[in-house]
């Protein structure tokens, strides 16, 4: 057997070995990955600098602030309005989901709409009863939720842990996993190289485009929030961050029942600011960050990285905010080395 087969086979070995490891975990490998396609550049030059344990310590301790600092600061600045609400719901629940004399105005209203169909057959106080239902139903499975979030907390953490070592470790382990890439996949040390330059770029764009656009759409949520007269601001700042991420709909999913809300509640100008603000603002930094960010490492257009989000979604759930646009980063620069190969196979020709 050649000596280059005899090396590949055992190459795809090593692979193989390390994806039955972490087989069950892949969510897990790929922010993993991720993570460490965006900060080897910065451990190269630690490593290259300092002793190579010295520049792993500040590599973790560095990655473990990014995540801490942020955690300590919901913590100190949204918990409290958190627990707020969540003592207002159970204490609206125990009253028996008492509507506002505002709401029952716009029941009755909307009661005397519906009368006027043909074949209509309600009161206001069966639809009163149905509202109800619809939220006391709803409210329950946001407490459910909440609480069954609240007793996963440690497993959130052990995976935190977990994201925090394999992304120093890839980082650690680089030049083996380049070596173990070449060997499987037979392509020039060059072409490889190229590959991992356009990841390096997709995740860069991914992390800027997504996940730092969400932040700049939540803030700016929880201060028209504040401007507007929202109480818990913050509250809400944060739970936009979280839908922000979600294709179309993203904020609006927050700042729309807000407005509502205050709208019912007597402040109409106060409710037409928030949608203002929602829709100028919010949207706006959306419209103009997202694209700009997203299409600075990925070399397409903002409809296919659209696309590719939604159907990566669907297909392989909330991991496919990050997996969708790297496929497609792959399968453009996969495009760029075949024509590359022909070339320099016609040319030697």
């Amino acid at each position: 057997m050649a000596p280059l087969l005899q090396s590949r086979i055992l190459a795809c070995m090593a692979v193989f070995c390390w994806l039955m490891l972490f087989y069950s975990q892949a969510n897990i490998i790929i922010v993993a990955s991720a993570i460490a396609f965006l900060t080897y550049p910065v451990f190269k030059k630690l490593s290259q600098k300092l002793n190579i344990w010295i520049a792993v310590g500040i590599y973790y301790a560095c990655l473990a602030l990014i995540i801490i600092i942020p955690v300590i600061l919901i913590t100190v600045l949204v918990t409290p309005q958190a627990v707020n609400g969540y003592k207002t719901i159970l204490l609206w629940i125990d009253n028996g989901l008492q509507l506002p004399p505002e709401w029952q105005h716009y029941i009755d209203l909307a009661y005397e709409w519906l009368r006027e169909i043909p074949g209509f057959q309600s009161s206001t106080a069966e639809m009163s009863a149905a509202i109800k239902r619809t939220v006391t139903t709803f409210f329950q499975v946001l407490l459910t939720g909440s609480l069954s979030f609240a007793g996963s907390t440690i497993n959130i953490v052990m995976q935190i842990f977990l994201i925090v070592f394999l992304s120093g470790l890839l980082v650690v382990y680089a030049p083996t996993c380049r070596k173990l890439a070449v060997r499987v996949s037979t392509l020039p040390e060059e072409c490889v190289n190229r590959f991992i330059i356009a990841l390096q770029s997709a995740v860069r764009s991914i992390f800027l485009g997504i996940f730092f656009v969400a932040f700049v759409q939540g803030v700016l949520t929880g201060i028209g929030f504040f401007i507007f007269g929202v109480k818990d601001a913050a509250f809400w700042g944060l739970l936009a961050i979280i839908c922000a991420v979600i294709p179309i709909v993203g904020t609006a999913l927050v700042w729309v029942p807000i407005a509502l809300t205050v709208w019912v509640g007597g402040s109409l100008y106060s409710a037409l600011g928030i949608v203002a603000w929602g829709m100028i603002v919010v949207a706006g930094a959306d419209n103009f960050l997202r694209p700009y960010c997203l299409q600075t490492g990925i070399r397409t257009s903002i409809i296919v990285l659209f696309f590719s989000i939604i159907c990566s979604i669907i297909a392989f759930g909330p991991i496919g905010l990050i997996l969708g646009p790297i496929l497609v980063a792959l399968g453009i620069q996969a495009v760029a080395e075949s024509d590359y190969l022909l070339k320099k196979s016609a040319e030697k020709e």
